[in-house]
This record gives C-alpha cells, sequence and structure tokens, in this order.
C-alpha cells in the first residue's frame, strides 16, 4: 500500500508544474492549488514569486508557509510578505505577458484544454451558476496554465461545453498566434487517475501518466471524450519523502487540501472549525 493518499500525489504533481524562478499568480485561494504552490517554494522552487490573494490588497511573497494560519489569521499574509500589490497591478502586471504560471479548476474540461466556470445546464435557465471570472483571461494570458480538478468523471470531461469560458488549444493553437495572446493556455491537467498535457500535434488531449493502481482502462472510462493514449505510458511519480514531509508538517499540517474534495470535506472542515474554535 502507499504511504500517501490521492491528495497528496496530486499535489505534488501540481507543485512540479512550478519552476523555480516563476511569477505565479495564486488567485482564488484554493487549498489544494495554495498547498501545491507552498509545496513548491519549501522544496524546488525557493526563487518563485507570488501573491497571495487578500482584500483590497494582495500579499507578494508571505513568509508563513503554514495554510491553515492564514486561514485563521488572514493578517499573516499582510504582516509577513514582501510588499502588498493591487488588483489593478496584477492586472497590469499579467496583461503585459509577465505571469508565468496559475492553476485554475473548472467545472468543465473538454479534449481541447477549453475550460466552463459558467454555467451547467442551459444558458437562459442554468441549473447551475458559477463564478465565471478570472479565467478567460487567465487561459489567454498566462504563460502556463496548469488545470487541475478532484472528480475525474465524464460530466468533468466532456465532449462539448455548456458553456466556454476560457479558450485552450482549438484550432491547434492557431489562434492564439493570430490574436496575439502571449500565454501558452493550459500544459496540464491534474486529476484523481492521471495526468493529461496537451503535447500533440492537433494540441489534444493525452495522457502523460497514470497514477499507481490505475489502468488505461479506468481514465478512459472515466473521460467523456478520446484520449490521445501514447504506446509507452508511465506511471505518475508518487511524492518523495520529503514532499511528504513538507506537506504534512510544514505547509499544510491541517490538511486544508482535504477541503477540495467531496470524500473529505466534512470531515476537513470539522476539522478545521474545531483547530479554529481552539485558538
Amino acid at each position: 500500500m502507499p504511504d500517501y493518499e490521492i491528495d497528496e500525489l496530486m499535489c505534488a504533481l501540481m507543485a512540479r508544474e512550478i519552476r523555480d524562478g516563476d511569477w505565479v499568480n495564486h488567485g482564488a485561494v484554493v487549498p489544494l492549488a495554495g498547498a501545491a504552490l507552498m509545496l513548491a517554494r519549501n522544496t524546488h522552487a525557493p526563487s518563485l514569486d507570488c501573491f497571495y490573494l487578500g482584500t483590497v490588497f494582495n500579499s507578494v511573497n508571505p513568509a508563513e508557509n503554514d495554510l491553515a494560519k492564514m486561514i485563521f489569521e488572514p493578517k499573516l499574509a499582510l504582516t509577513t510578505s514582501r510588499c502588498l500589490i493591487s488588483h489593478y497591478d496584477i492586472l497590469s502586471f499579467t496583461l503585459r505577458g509577465r505571469c508565468d504560471f496559475q492553476f485554475l479548476r473548472p467545472i468543465q474540461i473538454d479534449a481541447y484544454g477549453s475550460v466552463n466556470v459558467s454555467v451547467v445546464g442551459s444558458r437562459d435557465a442554468p441549473k447551475y451558476r458559477f463564478h465565471g471570472i478570472a479565467v478567460a483571461d487567465a487561459m489567454v494570458l498566462v504563460n502556463r496554465v496548469g488545470l487541475y480538478v478532484t472528480e475525474h468523471e465524464p460530466r468533468v470531461f466532456v465532449k462539448e461545453l455548456t458553456f466556454r469560458t476560457g479558450t485552450g488549444h482549438i484550432e491547434a493553437g492557431a489562434w492564439r498566434k493570430r490574436v496575439g495572446a502571449p500565454g501558452q493556455g493550459p500544459v496540464s491537467v491534474t486529476t484523481p487517475l492521471c495526468v493529461m498535457d496537451f503535447e500533440t500535434e492537433d494540441r489534444r488531449a493525452r495522457l502523460r501518466s497514470i497514477h499507481p493502481g490505475v489502468s488505461v482502462e479506468n481514465v478512459v472510462a472515466a473521460t467523456g471524450f478520446e484520449l490521445v493514449i501514447p504506446a509507452d505510458l508511465p506511471e505518475s511519480e508518487p511524492p518523495t519523502a520529503e514532499e511528504l514531509r513538507v506537506l504534512r508538517e510544514v505547509v499544510d499540517p491541517l490538511a486544508t487540501r482535504k477541503t477540495e474534495f467531496k470524500q473529505w470535506r466534512a470531515e476537513a472542515n470539522a476539522r478545521l472549525a474545531a483547530a479554529g474554535a481552539g485558538r
């Protein structure tokens, strides 16, 4: 049996998408992406720069690493940061093509990495309505976008999006050159079953790796479009002992990341509530 859980594997794989020296837009403070960002900073990417979402101002490179502490005491992100930056400045910085990487968690993804974070159901009378913001611009402007989802099902990976909030690699990516988009768009998708990328001639999703214990058949059955499957498909590299130590002891000892997983959400929220009440 592995000595890690799927949230830890996904966190390590996502962290490895970040390169040392990157400027990372953290955006909405989603805990799995936040844990991956902090894990990267405390392992292979000590020179990354990032902002941590605030209210009026955002913290640049907060020295605090523990995600739960910054949830309980938001001022820690401000008082330990190198500087503060406004939303206006972040948008200006991103519009100039200066953001290297950003995580996004869509509700739907198609075969070319286009995403929906707007509505489920009809546009006129949607069954569910979502935020729809800070995605279309990132998909165009950010140099590399790392997509992730915590459920790998056909309703997530669809042939046709209900609504296209952000554009991936349609026209084999030619549209980006045509409009002068500075970003590369999505470069990977991390799921509980596998990692995908778009390193094909037509920029269609292909399997980069499958997680230990998962079969290609498992992934195909859970995906609503046809995947490109390499002949020599590796397993996803498990988290190292050091990655697990940093994640469990330094970055996220209260496992805030588990709140993004349906099977652990109630337990994780209860644990955080208890910890917050005891402070």
